[in-house]
């Protein structure tokens, strides 16, 4: 990602939860158990446009890692 890009990703609304790493935009959810992070990340990837974007999702039993 380009210095302008993560500058206007960071600009945009909505994007409070998220940070730029060297790989991208990147979020963190915390969340309390195995399930709830299956049921979230099911939730993530039914968003609109996520499809074929390249999204990462990492599920572990504490958190949901959106890259």
């Amino acid at each position: 990602m380009s210095e302008q890009g993560w500058q206007e990703f960071l600009a945009a609304k909505g994007v409070d939860d998220w940070v730029v790493l060297h790989g991208g935009a990147t979020a963190v959810f915390r969340v309390r158990s195995l399930g709830e992070a299956a049921r979230l990340a099911v939730a993530v990837a039914k968003a609109p446009g996520l499809q074929d974007s390249g999204v990462l999702l990492t599920v572990a039993d504490a958190s949901v890692t959106v890259r």
